[in-house]
């Protein structure tokens, strides 16, 4: 494909799931001698995601948030193929695609159910979604609740250069939101007060999370770049209410970090129990106690085979590698 054909489309103003594969997928796209354009449909102010695309050589444009400069933008350089990612981004990107006659294609990353204002954006987004020559979902449940046949794409990772981790922190990384369930890592901590717990992110739920933090649950709030956090970090536990599947597990796992999460969205397809992780029955506080109790005390010959198993899942299921060869096949079937 020409320079630029391939353009990557998101309304964003912090880092997370979305973002992070968004970076993931860009960064693949170049590996495979693509040359692929990020485009920020609103100018937040400072982002991550731009530091790290001029980082790594990407291309980005932030346009105005409006739905007449996409538009506007589109007609005037035509790529090849625009691939949507969030609600709003897939909102005008599929309908300002559509009018240009230019294939679109729309990730669906979200398994939470919108609920407020959020709820009628929800609705046009899923059931715009037939504008789009392709739908891709990050979960089968994710994909049951579109109208339109949607083909389960796994998240994944770059797996080249990646270190091991050799910390043991237990961490939660996140939106701290309901959906994600910091309310069940916050009572672990009061559970558990012998260990230390410790909550990347940040969301509705931070302020009042502050208000009855245990001494041993350290919040350490949003931060722009998990880099140099995840080798510190021994367990990732994902307590969430709805779930896709979700890139932290993936970054966790392709670092040798097990994780312990309840059974819910496509988890399954990442974490098998006793082998390279944990998935308990969803809500089981009792049980999630016990799991991050007998995980503290396990001999550090079982933990490293269960870092090991989390480590080669990745590289041999939900790599770059794998997955990247595979998306540009899709594109060139509808830039054709």
């Amino acid at each position: 494909m020409a320079k630029h054909n391939i353009w990557l489309l998101l309304d964003s103003s912090k880092a997370g799931g979305i973002e992070t594969h968004v970076l993931q997928l860009a960064n693949g796209l170049r590996d495979h001698g693509e040359a692929p354009l990020v485009v920020f449909l609103t100018d937040y102010g400072q982002h991550p995601l731009r530091d790290l695309l001029q980082h790594n050589g990407i291309s980005q444009i932030t346009l105005d948030g409006g739905f007449t400069a996409l538009l506007k933008k589109l007609r005037q350089e035509r790529p090849a193929i625009l691939h949507t990612h969030g609600y709003k981004a897939g909102i005008f990107g599929r309908l300002s695609a559509w009018i240009s006659k230019i294939p679109v294609i729309s990730t669906y990353h979200s398994g939470e159910i919108a609920s407020g204002k959020l709820a009628f954006y929800d609705w046009i987004d899923r059931y715009s979604a037939g504008l789009a020559v392709q739908v891709f979902a990050v979960s089968p449940q994710i994909a049951k609740r579109l109208p339109v046949k949607a083909k389960v794409f796994d998240n994944f990772v770059n797996t080249r250069d990646l270190q091991n981790s050799t910390g043991k922190q237990i961490a939660f990384v996140g939106r701290v939101s309901n959906e994600k369930g910091p309310d069940y890592f916050a009572s672990l901590a009061k559970q558990l007060p012998h260990l230390s717990f410790h909550l990347y992110g940040d969301g509705p739920l931070l302020p009042e999370l502050k208000k009855h933090c245990p001494e041993n649950l350290y919040l350490h709030g949003q931060l722009d770049n998990m880099d140099t956090i995840w080798p510190k970090i021994g367990l990732l536990v994902i307590p969430s209410r709805y779930e896709g599947l979700p890139m932290a597990a993936l970054e966790a796992m392709a670092r040798g970090i097990p994780v312990l999460a309840y059974r819910v969205g496509a988890l399954n397809k990442l974490i098998k129990n006793n082998i390279n992780g944990w998935l308990i029955t969803s809500g089981d506080f009792n049980l999630l106690v016990d799991h991050v109790d007998n995980w503290y005390e396990m001999p550090t010959s079982s933990k490293y085979c269960l870092q090991m198993s989390a480590k080669r899942t990745i590289e041999n299921n939900f790599s770059s590698a794998i997955a990247i060869p595979k998306i540009i096949a899709i594109y060139k079937s509808f830039s054709r």
